[in-house]
């Protein structure tokens, strides 16, 4: 009996050349099987004084699924992304992909939707309920492989500040200018006061001025604004009816009152009334 294999319509393929045989029974044995070794094999048996028969049939190698993972991008998501997408990768051997969010198989609608083949599954408008786990499961027929990744979108809180960092720095800036400012007006005014008072202390005090005593025995301050001297006579400028007061002609009052004689004059000092205003 003579049996012929073919691969791809061609007899004893050089790609399998000291890599296959065919054993007792007419099967045929691969060595060291690869991926390129796929393709339509046939058969052909001849028995002795017979019809030939044929056969023809698929034959796919597949490698072991290895090094499969997950990326994400953008990397960082929030309320406001248009979308974001996780991919799915295997070094070799993957054919088929579905993913799954913490454990729970996808339905693939509304938000979900898979591109290039299952590979990449992309959310679209996501929002905070979409955070969580989500794995992809990389198989073909002889094996299989998986990986997890967690998606975090963040939003915004309502109870904390919605300012940007550049906000924020402004903020700090202006109130340690604000604060700055405020130490150099304190000491501007505690100088002006310290100056203002040691120009104070400099000044020379008014020169003093003697009581003047009358006739009566009151005593009365030059500096008050209810009498005033004329020529050599003092006058009180209120309603109040004057005594007399004793005033020598060419005499200054303050002197004559400051150095008392201690004998009357020789000749009594002229007695003059002061008139009322």
């Amino acid at each position: 009996m003579l049996v012929t294999w073919y691969k791809n319509i061609i007899a004893s393929s050089p790609t399998l050349q000291g890599r296959a045989d065919i054993i007792g029974n007419g099967s045929l044995l691969i060595y060291n099987s690869a991926k390129s070794d796929s393709g339509n094999y046939s058969v052909s048996v001849a028995p002795p004084g017979d019809l030939t028969g044929s056969l023809s049939f698929r034959v796919n190698i597949y490698d072991p699924v290895t090094n499969v993972s997950v990326s994400q991008s953008p990397a960082a998501v929030d309320e406001t992304s248009p979308a974001v997408n996780l991919s799915c990768s295997a070094s070799s051997g993957g054919m088929t992909y579905t993913w799954m969010r913490e454990g729970q198989s996808l339905v693939i609608n509304g938000s979900y939707v898979t591109l290039d083949g299952g590979r990449i599954l992309q959310i679209n408008h996501p929002n905070r309920t979409h955070s969580g786990n989500y794995s992809c499961n990389v198989s073909n027929p002889v094996s299989w492989g998986d990986a997890m990744r967690f998606l975090n979108i963040s939003f915004s809180d309502p109870s904390t500040s919605s300012l940007s960092g550049g906000a924020i720095a402004g903020i700090v800036i202006g109130a340690v200018g604000g604060v700055i400012l405020l130490i150099a007006l304190i000491i501007i005014v505690v100088f002006c006061v310290r100056k203002r008072h040691r120009e104070r202390e400099k000044k020379p005090a008014a020169p003093h001025k003697d009581a003047i005593r009358t006739v009566s025995g009151t005593t009365l301050s030059p500096d008050d604004p209810a009498y005033f001297t004329m020529n050599n006579i003092m006058y009180r400028s209120s309603s109040i009816s004057m005594g007399s007061y004793i005033m020598n002609n060419g005499d200054n009052t303050s002197d004559y009152f400051r150095n008392p004689s201690p004998n009357p004059p020789p000749n009594p000092p002229k007695v003059k009334h002061a008139t009322q205003v």
